[in-house]
């Protein structure tokens, strides 16, 4: 394919212009935390805007572009040599991180989170230690909260349901410092460590549906319960191995949603396909919905609207049976093996 000039000189404008942007946001944010993004470091990326510019009336429009890519790529070797931590001054609610002890199918959690919330910045800060078996297990919850305000974004979790009654809810987060607010551009920049928040559903559920006042989705999985089992110990075992290997958080390819579509991969015989549904992860229901994860017996629209739960948790709101009462009304989905 052949260019005309014009056009060669407005892609190669582009790629410089988008170049010399995106070292600036890697200098002001790789490595940020409370203190907010470094500007005055992303000033370096004037010079690295100047030495093109200087390549650039040189008459050399390929040559400005090779200062960039070699700044961009230098300015990625750096990046990685920022390591992840799980030893920082961290956010009051992320200041523990759940492990699990494992025998067999029995699986004993410490640090299971257990807030009893007034409002989202003031709680009663609890957590506690439990055992769960997993051959006991009943069957798994998949969890959609869309953002309000923010078009595609939504944050996804997947909820346990045992014998005996109990749930408990795997969240993967970003783990704020104190003092620090999330940024999904900062999530590009090694700016948040990785997390998996293990809680009780009147923490994790009702956060979001009474206090932030969120929509919140609480979708029956519809998978057979050798399926469900893998899952959940698959689950656990990536969260004890953070204790041991951090990760950073990424907005595009490690975040809530691509980390339970790789655990689902890991167990199931299925290739989730990897597009906008899981990107912008307030479609993830229809991927699901897609893929006979959760019920097909009607239209999705439909499917949505019985599994919406913020009137029902309302109404339960603080109640001891407070998992069971967001199920009643809605029907569970077969069981089967995808």
């Amino acid at each position: 394919m052949r260019f005309s000039s014009g056009a060669f000189n407005v892609i190669t404008a582009l790629v410089v212009l988008g170049g010399t942007g995106w070292a600036a946001l890697a200098l002001a944010l790789t490595g940020a935390g409370p203190e907010g993004p470094h500007w005055g470091r992303a000033l370096g990326a004037l010079v690295v805007a100047g030495l093109a510019a200087f390549v650039w009336k040189k008459g050399s429009r390929l040559g400005a572009v090779g200062v960039v890519v070699a700044a961009s790529a230098g300015l990625h070797f750096w990046a990685f040599s920022h390591a992840p931590s799980n030893q920082r001054e961290w956010a009051p609610d992320l200041v523990r991180m759940a492990r699990a002890d494992v025998e067999g199918s029995r699986v004993t959690i410490h640090d299971v989170r257990d807030f009893r919330y007034r409002s989202t910045t003031d709680w009663d800060a609890s957590w506690y230690t439990a055992t769960y078996d997993a051959k006991e297990l009943t069957g798994a919850w998949f969890i959609v909260e869309p953002f309000s305000g923010f078009y595609g974004a939504a944050h996804t979790m997947v909820s346990f349901g045992f014998s005996d009654g109990r749930y408990v809810v795997f969240s993967v987060e970003v783990r704020r410092e104190k003092g620090e607010t999330f940024s999904a551009v900062g999530g590009l920049f090694r700016q948040f460590e990785l997390i998996y928040v293990v809680g009780d559903e009147r923490d994790l559920v009702q956060l979001r549906s009474n206090h932030r006042r969120d929509d919140v989705y609480l979708y029956p999985v519809n998978a057979s319960k050798e399926r469900i089992s893998d899952f959940f110990l698959d689950m656990v075992a990536r969260m004890n191995a953070l204790h041991e290997h951090p990760e950073f958080y990424n907005s595009v390819y490690n975040n809530c949603t691509t980390n339970l579509v790789r655990h689902f991969e890991k167990v199931s015989a299925l290739k989730v396909p990897y597009d906008h549904r899981t990107l912008l992860p307030a479609f993830s229901d229809e991927l699901a919905y897609e893929l006979d994860l959760i019920d097909r017996d009607a239209p999705l629209a439909d499917v949505r609207a019985r599994h919406l739960i913020n009137a029902r948790a309302l109404e339960a709101s603080g109640q001891a049976d407070f998992s069971q009462r967001i199920r009643e009304g809605a029907a569970r989905a077969t069981t089967s093996s995808p």
